[in-house]
């Protein structure tokens, strides 16, 4: 084991490293030394977790963990992930964790970490973690040289909390139109808080694959596949269906006749009726990453005369650069989307939100709003591998300058996933024939260097 981290906090199957319950436990411990508050008879943790079985096992040892440093848990029990850094600014916590593998199946488990401040653990701590926890002289360190220990208990409001929040964010001159509209809960952290928001609000909600049973997380359904989603709203002749996944902070749309809405298109959509232009030259109006579509940023740039950013891939890397750039709307084509008037995180609910206030003052069905650009033609390929070796490594790095397969009519980009052992390939163009040629091309050359 030689990292531990992840593009988006700490992510594997259960029971394997850096996730067995030993390693777990040092992580735990580790964390809570680093960013504890010296000298505090107060410190405290929020724990947090999604609907996967193995949320039994991470639940304690994460809880153990802290509390033999001496600090206090809070546990909220299943909550979309955005609910956590609101968590630990009105219970004033020092950390909060978040027990979920995002969008993957249940076979995966993983730990999302944040500071006080509710923003995910900076790259920086991450490496210092990973350092203390590897090495057997440094972890020995990691010491509560008292015999007080925290204690743990349940907060049973959390949820009436996260929902109050929500409702805040939404503007009180906005007309009382009531929509039909389906929620797609993906088995997880939704399945309870998300139909009961949008029915309080007055919706006609109709909700599927909102009874998680510990193992149908994310199992053909949510934002990962919306093809239940789609068939729901056809058939309810539903205004709009929202689809989110395992940990609530990704959102992906399906307008009135079906069709899948991706993130870009609802960034698209948040900017042209929430940003305005920025006049410092430092700063950027909206943040993006390299997988976003070149329609969005042509829209963005030459309808709505936005300064972009593109980013690495994990929203995380957005988060840091929205907060260089004080941009208002940031996101991934996945469905992360940050409104950093409101979240330092993506929040899948609040999203929905949005588009439905904006839906509700608009005269325009779904599928008008978001025709907003033409797509360039992507084709995405995901090619499994069992371990990484410096061949493979140098090959991506060497296609990405490659100039056949980046140039004025072509995109590529191939990259390892950092949540999962896939090798992602994206290639992207005007011409959905060249697209083709070059995705495969990429696919028989990378394939030939996998085990």
């Amino acid at each position: 084991m030689s990292k531990i981290f992840g593009t988006d906090g700490i992510r594997c199957l259960v029971n394997k490293e850096p996730l067995s319950a030993e390693t777990c436990l040092k992580i735990a411990k580790t964390v809570a030394f680093l960013l504890k508050k010296k000298n505090s008879v107060n410190s405290r943790v929020v724990i947090c977790k999604d609907t996967r079985l193995s949320g039994y096992l991470y639940e304690p040892l994460v809880t153990a963990g802290f509390i033999s440093m001496g600090m206090d848990v809070i546990l909220v029990g299943p909550l979309p992930t955005p609910a956590v850094p609101l968590m630990i600014k009105t219970l004033r916590a020092d950390i909060g964790v978040m027990i979920t593998a995002s969008h993957n199946t249940y076979e995966y488990n993983g730990l999302k970490f944040f500071d006080s401040t509710g923003t995910k653990l900076s790259s920086r701590i991450e490496q210092k973690v990973e350092k203390i926890v590897l090495d057997k002289k440094k972890y020995s360190k990691v010491l509560n040289n008292t015999f007080k220990s925290g204690n743990a208990k349940r907060l049973e409001d959390a949820s009436g909390r996260y929902s109050e929040f929500l409702k805040s964010t939404l503007s009180k001159s906005s007309p009382k139109k009531k929509l039909k509209i389906v929620l797609d809960c993906a088995n997880g952290a939704t399945y309870n808080i998300a139909p009961n928001l949008f029915w309080e609000l007055g919706h006609n909600v109709i909700t599927i694959n909102n009874t998680p049973d510990g193992f149908n997380i994310n199992k053909n359904c949510g934002a990962v596949d919306t093809k239940s989603l789609s068939m729901k709203v056809v058939n309810q002749k539903a205004d709009i269906g929202f689809a989110f996944d395992g940990d609530g902070d990704r959102l992906i749309v399906v307008d009135e006749k079906g069709n899948e809405v991706d993130g870009d298109k609802i960034i698209g959509l948040l900017c042209k009726n929430y940003v305005k232009p920025k006049k410092k030259s430092n700063q950027h109006d909206v943040i993006i990453t390299v997988m976003s579509n070149m329609g969005l940023e042509r829209y963005l740039k030459d309808k709505l005369k936005l300064k972009i950013k593109r980013t690495s891939v994990g929203d995380i890397n957005v988060i840091n650069q929205m907060k260089k750039s004080k941009s208002l709307v940031g996101g991934e084509q996945s469905g992360h989307i940050i409104l950093s008037d409101y979240s330092n995180t993506g929040d899948g609910i609040l999203a929905a939100l949005k588009i439905t206030e904006i839906l509700i003052s608009n005269k325009y069905k779904p599928s008008k709003l978001f025709d907003l650009y033409e797509d360039f033609a992507q084709e995405k390929i995901n090619l499994t591998y069992k371990t990484k070796n410096i061949k493979l490594t140098k090959l991506l790095n060497d296609l990405q300058n490659d100039n056949s397969y980046n140039n004025k009519k072509i995109r590529s980009l191939v990259r390892l996933s950092g949540t999962e052992p896939l090798v992602r390939i994206l290639v992207e163009g005007e011409d959905m024939i060249e697209v083709k040629k070059k995705s495969l091309k990429l696919k028989k050359l990378i394939r030939s260097y996998l085990d």
